[in-house]
């Protein structure tokens, strides 16, 4: 025991918290802590583990409050290294908040310690806090000296087994290897922090959900789809052991919704994105918006996906292309190609243009510009060789079979589009599984295989179905609707564009009439079908076909 930690008797309270810590209690822990610092101040090192416990259950100010008091306490009991410790833990938590200023104060006042008092072993801190800061340059010299300080501080860490900084090192040593495009030596560093991580090793709980958040985005960033399932399933379990924990926040919990949405699991998907845009930092709360606006325009709920985009694009997120997909499936094909023309031109790297080419390609196609959907296809394919398999090859067989199809060339788009709907299937994504197969079906009716057509279209139809993606089911050949039931002629054209998530101008406009007029009408379908809401009337149009045939 540090002498910082030494009470002349130690309460009920005290004792309970260091047992209800160690036990990973940490709610029932903090009560305790809480209790016992009511009564007498705590040592520094309990405050250090109130502290901890506080930022796990999500009380981050709480966290920072108490670390800074452990922080005064250490250099009071002249232990440098534990408040070189602390000084590394303050750096960090006042980084998960965006407020670089002052983690960057608290990172000079540990290397400050470190220096004073020639502490060898916290020297890794020191390191690791300097990769991470050089890390979030986008500068390939700035990433290869992270890469450098996060080598150096394993170096040091793990003969001190301080498994905490060597955990947080290769992190920062697998992201330093992605960027600079070592991607399989990248997933082996990241592998081996989380083989610490899942072992039990690791000496303070924080670094758990930082390490669990880190593998899973960095799985996404390399395009490792089956990794960042694995590596998500292994946290969601994590968590379920600890239900007290808020250990997700900032950008992981939108690649957690990205991860659920791949799966097909739509509700929840849309569950984490809104839990991520109410717990993000304003300023970074593009990010969820963006994934709520792709959960909504993919089940049709136009409105939601409009507002969210908008969302994402005041939070400094581009809308891109997910809105212009929007427009697409809008039927707005000429705002659509608009879009992806000026995108096209703007958009340079690679990270941009990978996410970009393949809603190109769909609008292009969509748009009548086959020349240009192939040179998408072309440019994505080159892509997809230079990131390696799984997911970039997918989305390449899939672009060109939608760009050859534009061509007119059925037989060869028929061979591209069925190794896309494997590869999409291999990789456990059933809504590009779907797609693909739609996309054949079309290719097979054309070239007058109407059997492998219905093939095709069915088992595309029944995965539309159960993902609840209106718009593609409306779209596929042969989706005739069945009735306009009791609605006027009128009243179909309003509920069709209100299911495209126009609104009551946009609809007035579009027909000639009134807004005055559109509210009547719009009155009229409510009553008539005992439905109250937009939502409801575009789960009728979708149910009822009503746009599929304009």
């Amino acid at each position: 025991m540090l002498v910082s930690e030494v009470v002349p008797m130690l309460q009920p309270q005290l004792t309970d918290g260091r047992r209800l810590y160690d036990a990973q209690a940490w709610t029932d822990a903090l009560t305790a802590f809480e209790r016992a610092d009511d009564a007498a101040p705590l040592p520094a090192g309990d405050l250090r583990r109130y502290a901890f416990s506080a930022f796990l259950v999500g009380r981050e100010q709480q966290c920072i409050d108490l670390l800074g008091r452990a922080f005064r306490g250490f250099l009071d009991a002249n232990d440098g290294a534990a408040a070189a410790r602390t000084a590394f833990w303050l750096a960090v938590t006042h980084s998960t908040r965006r407020d670089a200023a002052r983690a960057e104060a608290w990172g000079r006042r540990m290397a400050g310690i470190v220096a004073a008092e020639g502490l060898d072993a916290e020297r890794a801190l020191v390191a690791a806090g300097l990769g991470r800061v050089a890390l979030e340059s986008s500068s390939p010299t700035d990433v290869r000296r992270a890469l450098d300080l996060s080598r150096q501080a394993i170096v040091i860490a793990r003969p001190a087994k301080d498994t905490d900084t060597e955990v947080l090192s290769r992190l920062n040593a697998g992201w330093a290897l992605l960027r600079l495009g070592s991607t399989s030596e990248g997933l082996a560093e990241l592998d081996e922090a989380m083989a610490t991580v899942t072992s039990g090793e690791v000496q303070t709980p924080l670094v758990n959900g930082i390490a669990y958040c880190s593998v899973i985005s960095a799985s996404l960033s390399a395009s490792d789809v089956a990794r960042a399932r694995d590596w998500t399933t292994a946290a969601t379990d994590w968590c379920a052991r600890h239900p007290d924990l808020v250990p997700f926040r900032g950008l992981c919990l939108v690649h957690r919704s990205v991860v659920r949405m791949f799966d097909g699991d739509w509700p929840g998907a849309l569950e984490e994105a809104v839990t991520a845009s109410k717990r993000l930092l304003p300023m970074d709360t593009g990010h969820a918006r963006y994934q709520l606006g792709e959960l909504h325009r993919l089940a049709g709920r136009f409105t939601e996906a409009e507002n969210a985009y908008r969302l994402a694009n005041a939070a400094g997120r581009r809308p891109e292309p997910g809105l212009m997909l929007l427009r697409l499936a809008q039927g707005r094909i000429d705002a659509a190609a608009v879009s992806a023309r000026r995108l096209n031109s703007e958009l340079s790297l690679p990270g941009e243009r990978a996410e970009f080419l393949p809603a190109y390609v769909e609008v292009m196609a969509a748009a009548g510009d086959p020349e240009a959907a192939s040179a998408g296809g072309e440019e994505l394919a080159r892509l997809a060789d230079s990131r390696g398999s799984g997911l970039p090859r997918a989305l390449a067989l899939a672009a060109a079979g939608t760009a050859l199809c534009a061509s007119g060339e059925e037989t060869l788009a028929v061979a591209k589009l069925r190794e896309a709907s494997l590869a999409w299937h291999e990789l456990g994504m059933p809504y590009p599984e779907a797609r693909a197969r739609a996309a054949l079906g079309r290719c097979y009716a054309a070239l007058g295989d109407d059997d492998a057509a219905a093939l095709e279209v069915e088992a595309a139809r029944a995965a539309f179905e159960r993902l609840g993606a209106g718009p593609d089911l409306a779209a596929l050949p042969g989706h005739a609707p069945s009735s306009a039931g009791p609605l006027t002629a009128r009243e179909v054209e309003v509920i069709r564009l209100v299911a495209k998530g126009l609104t009551n101008r946009a609809v007035a406009d579009r027909l000639v009439l009134s807004e005055k007029t559109v509210a009547r009408h719009l009155a009229n379908i409510y009553a008539k079908l005992g439905i109250a809401s937009r939502a409801a009337a575009t789960a009728y149009a979708y149910d009822h076909g009503l746009l599929a045939h304009p």
